[in-house]
C-alpha cells in the first residue's frame, strides 16, 4: 500500500546542496518488457540541473520479520526497504515467503543463495554486488515497481523552477512524466544538532572485503563514509583499535571523506572500571596515545566510552575510570538510562539516552555542562522511513536534546544480509554491505529527511536572531516554532512553513 496520494507529474522543492527524493511507481496494465528509467535536463530561466544530478534506483520488496521493532520474529511480512540499481540483485519467491540474495563470483559467474532461513551457512562465502548503471525491469501485468529518485541540487543553482521529465523507455514504446523541481534561495546550515551513529566497521588485516557489519576494506569503508556523509552522519563512531596502522588508515580516508574534526567518539579501546594508581595511569595513557594518533588529523575532542547501557553498581564502579580520563583531556559518552545522571552527572560528558527524548533529563545534562543524544527510538531495524524522519529530526531538536547516535548503521545479528537466523533481534541496518560498496534502504532515507528538517530549523533560528530587535514578525516565526506539535504535525507542511518565515524574514 502506498503512504501518500498518487499524481501525474513528479515535484519536489530543496536548496543548493540538498539532497530530495521522489518515487514513481509503474503498474503493468498488460506485461512491460524491458522497462528503463532515465531524467532529462532539468531547464528553468536562471540555469539548468543536468540529468546526472539525480540518481535514480529500483526500491525492491522482500520479507522482513514482522512487526515495527528489533526483536525477532518468526512471521514473515512482505515490506519495501532496498535500495538497488539491479533489481535481479534480491529474488523473492513469493509462494514460498523466501528471499534469494545473488553472489557474483571474481570470475564473474553468479549463483543465488538463500538469505531467509534459520541457517545462514550458505552464505558464507556471499559476495553480493551491485551493477553501477541502472537496469531494466520487466513489470508483470497486474504488478507494479517503483523508481526512487535522488535529487542533489549542485551548489551555486539559481533560484527558481527547473522542469524536465521522467522518461520511461520499454519494448512496446515510450512514457513521460513531467519533473519539477523548485529550489530555494537559502543554502541550508549545518543542523543544530550533532549527528552521530554506532558504526562498527573496522579494516581487515588483509584488505579484503567482507560481508559484514564489521571487516571492511578500504574501498567499503571509504563508500559507507561517503554515504553517512551525504545522509548528514558527520561524527561516525570509530571501532578501531589505537595500536597498529589500521586507525591511522581510517583516520586518512576520514579525512578524504570530508568528515569534520571537532569530535571523535571512540569504541576501540575501553577504559573500564579500574581504581588503582597503575590502572588510572593506564586509562590516561590511552587517552594520550589516542590524542597522538589523532592529532595529525586535527581532531579536537576525543570521547571514550564506558560500560554500555550499565545501571547500579556497574555504573558507579566506572567513577574513578571516567574521572580519570576527564583529568588526561579526554571526554566521555555512553549508552544510558534514566537515572545515569543522578549516578555519574558531570563525570559523563554526553549521556546517550534510549527511549523517547525526555526534556526534563536533557535540562539534567545542560546544568553540569553535558550533552544528551538519542539512541533506541527505535533502534535501526525498522523498515519505516517516517518513524526515523519524525523521531530523529524535529521531534528530538523539541526535547532540547544536542544530538542523535542511534545504533546502528549495520549489525548484523548472525549474518547481516538474513533477519531470520538469530533467535534475539533482528538485523540493524540502514544500509547492507557489497563487496564494493553499500545498498541503501529507505528508512535511511526517512533519517536523513529528519536531519534536514532539523536543518530548516536552525536555519529559521538564524533568521529569527538576525531581525531588528523588536521584530514583530519574528516574534511571530518563533511563536510558531515553540509551538509546532512534532509529534504529530504533518513534516512536510512543517517544513513548507518554515520555508515561508524564512523567506518573509529575509526579506525585511
Amino acid at each position: 500500500p502506498l503512504e501518500t496520494d498518487l499524481a501525474d507529474e513528479l515535484r519536489c522543492a530543496a536548496a543548493p546542496g540538498e539532497f530530495e527524493s521522489m518515487a514513481a511507481v509503474v503498474y503493468g496494465l498488460q506485461e512491460v518488457r524491458g522497462l528503463r528509467a532515465t531524467v532529462s535536463e532539468l531547464r528553468g530561466a536562471a540555469g539548468r540541473i543536468p540529468a546526472s544530478a539525480v540518481d535514480i534506483r529500483h526500491l525492491l520488496w522482500w520479507y522482513q520479520g514482522a512487526g515495527r521493532n528489533i526483536s525477532y520474529s518468526p512471521q514473515r511480512e512482505l515490506v519495501a526497504e532496498l535500495l538497488v540499481k539491479d533489481p535481479a540483485l534480491v529474488r523473492v519467491d513469493l509462494a514460498a515467503k523466501e528471499n534469494y540474495l545473488r553472489s557474483t563470483a571474481a570470475e564473474g559467474g553468479t549463483t543465488y543463495l538463500p538469505c531467509s532461513r534459520p541457517d545462514s551457512s550458505m552464505l558464507a562465502a556471499v559476495r553480493p554486488v551491485d551493477t553501477k548503471e541502472l537496469q531494466p525491469v520487466e513489470v508483470a501485468a497486474g504488478a507494479a515497481r517503483e523508481f526512487w529518485l535522488t535529487l542533489q541540487v549542485p551548489l551555486g543553482t539559481p533560484a527558481g523552477d527547473y522542469r524536465g521529465e521522467l522518461v520511461l523507455t520499454h519494448a512496446d514504446g515510450r512514457e513521460v512524466l513531467p519533473l519539477t523541481v523548485k529550489v530555494h534561495s537559502l543554502v541550508l546550515p549545518a543542523p543544530r544538532l550533532t549527528y552521530s551513529i554506532y558504526y562498527r566497521a573496522t579494516l581487515t588485516a588483509d584488505g579484503q572485503p567482507t560481508i559484514s557489519s564489521e571487516g571492511k576494506s578500504e574501498q567499503q569503508y571509504a563508500a559507507e563514509l561517503a554515504d553517512l556523509r551525504d545522509h548528514g552522519v558527520l561524527y561516525p563512531t570509530n571501532y578501531l583499535g589505537h595500536d597498529g596502522p589500521g586507525l591511522v588508515r581510517a583516520l586518512e580516508l576520514r579525512r578524504e571523506a570530508g568528515l569534520p574534526t571537532e569530535r571523535f567518539y571512540d569504541l576501540g579501546a575501553g577504559i573500564g572500571d579500574g581504581t588503582s594508581p597503575a590502572a588510572l595511569a593506564a586509562i590516561k595513557a590511552k587517552v594520550e596515545r589516542l590524542r597522538a594518533r589523532t592529532a595529525p588529523f586535527g581532531y579536537r575532542d576525543l570521547y571514550f566510552y564506558g560500560f554500555d547501557e550499565a545501571t547500579g553498581d556497574r555504573l558507579t564502579s566506572q567513577k574513578a575510570a571516567w574521572r580519570a580520563v576527564q583529568e588526561a583531556g579526554g571526554k566521555m559518552f555512553v549508552a544510558g538510562y534514566e537515572g545515569t545522571f543522578e549516578a555519574m552527572g558531570a563525570l559523563l560528558d554526553t549521556a546517550v539516552l534510549a527511549g523517547a527524548p525526555n526534556p526534563k533529563e536533557a535540562e539534567k545534562w545542560h546544568s553540569v555542562g553535558s550533552e544528551a543524544f538519542c539512541y533506541a527510538n527505535p533502534q535501526v531495524g525498522v523498515e519505516d522511513p517516517a518513524v526515523y524522519r519524525r523521531n530523529f529530526g524535529l521531534v528530538l531538536r523539541a526535547a532540547g536534546f544536542d544530538g542523535a547516535m542511534d545504533y546502528a548503521y549495520q549489525h548484523g545479528f548472525t549474518h547481516v544480509w538474513n533477519d531470520f537466523d538469530n533467535t534475539h533481534y533482528r538485523d540493524h541496518n540502514f544500509t547492507y554491505p557489497t563487496v564494493d560498496g553499500v545498498v541503501g534502504t529507505i528508512a535511511w532515507e526517512g533519517f536523513r529527511e529528519g536531519v534536514d528538517d532539523v536543518r530548516y530549523a536552525t536555519a529559521l533560528e538564524q533568521a529569527i536572531a538576525a531581525a531588528p530587535a523588536g521584530s514583530t514578525l519574528a516574534r511571530e516565526a518563533q511563536s510558531w516554532l515553540d509551538g509546532l506539535d512534532t509529534r504529530l504535525v504533518d513534516l512536510d507542511e512543517a517544513r513548507a512553513r518554515m520555508i515561508d518565515w524564512i523567506t518573509r524574514l529575509r526579506a525585511r
